[in-house]
């Protein structure tokens, strides 16, 4: 009997041990996890701030704050330059899925780049999309009031559906980012690092095409007033 006892009490005593070990075990894995997703967003927030800083080093390097007649740019894209920034945005219609005949609704990608010439200083965001047929509208505005920096815990976003907020002025430090929904990460991954570098490259393209411009107006009259020096 006394034999049976003390088997049960071992018997226990093992289970205990090994479930306090599987225990520490789970949490050392969970924050080795934590710790790797805190290292991929602070990857991201390195790459977020290079796009930052490349769009600024655009604008100084072609002086784009003053670049007045701008003419040539991508295809659906609209530009307006003002007394501190540069606002482009993209649009495009949204067609029938099947035969593409019919549009469906309208979509439109927004940044307004704040600059003091020489820095990027604050950078704001629109996206919008309309569907025609469902009458269903979203909007979600985006704000960085630090974009050189890296860290994009205080960028903010608002969702608007139909008039009906259902995010308001959210900060990104504020959104999740677990394991189970790296929610956080996602966005710094699939949406901002995305939509940065598509209109630093817009901007890119518009700087060269404007300053190409310029140097052939220049070289056209040069040309012009040799031609003319024969009196």
């Amino acid at each position: 009997m006394k034999k049976a006892i003390l088997i049960a009490v071992c018997l226990a005593f093992m289970f205990s041990v090994s479930g306090a070990q599987e225990k520490k075990e789970k949490e050392l894995e969970y924050k080795l996890t934590s710790e790797k997703l805190d290292q991929q967003g602070k990857d991201l927030d390195v790459q977020i701030a290079a796009l930052s800083k490349k769009m600024g080093d655009i604008i100084k390097k072609y002086d784009m704050l003053k670049a007045s007649g701008v003419r040539v740019l991508p295809y659906q894209t609209n530009y307006i330059l003002g007394p501190d920034y540069i606002e482009i945005e993209k649009h495009s219609f949204i067609k029938e899925e099947i035969y593409e005949r019919d549009i469906t609704g309208l979509e439109t990608r927004k940044i307004k780049i704040y600059a003091n010439g020489q820095n990027v200083t604050r950078i704001e965001s629109e996206i919008y999309e309309r569907n025609y047929w469902s009458s269903i509208w979203n909007i979600v505005r985006i704000v960085d009031p630090s974009p050189m920096t890296e860290g994009t815990d205080d960028v903010t976003f608002t969702h608007i559906m139909n008039g009906k907020e259902f995010v308001e002025n959210k900060r990104l430090g504020d959104i999740k980012n677990t394991t189970a929904f790296p929610i956080r990460n996602d966005i710094k991954r699939e949406f901002l690092i995305p939509h940065l570098s598509y209109f630093m490259n817009s901007l890119l393209f518009i700087a060269e095409a404007y300053y190409k411009g310029l140097k052939d107006a220049e070289a056209s009259m040069n040309d012009f007033l040799k031609k003319s020096k024969n009196y």
